[in-house]
């Protein structure tokens, strides 16, 4: 049984994201979708959602953890742009 081995090409000039960074970034998309639902217009008046300021918080809380989280994994190969 082979191991996958990758190896990046000497050529190569980017970022490289982690597995767990981008699991940080999906995860940051789904709640700020979640976010988007919650404020759209709603055809009927008799429709509510309820967010308490400690419930937008705390989702605003964990969407910037997870963007940090991210941020710290990405590597970048290369000169830094200008």
């Amino acid at each position: 049984m082979s191991k996958d081995t990758r190896t990046i090409p000497a050529a190569f000039r980017g970022y490289l994201l982690p597995r767990s960074a981008h699991d940080s970034l999906v995860q940051t998309r789904d709640q700020l979708r979640l976010l988007a639902q919650f404020t759209e217009a709603r055809s009927d008046a008799r429709e509510y959602i309820v967010l308490t300021p400690d419930s937008l918080s705390e989702l605003f809380d964990r969407v910037a953890n997870h963007l940090d989280d991210a941020l710290s994994a990405t590597v970048h190969d290369g000169p830094m742009p200008s």
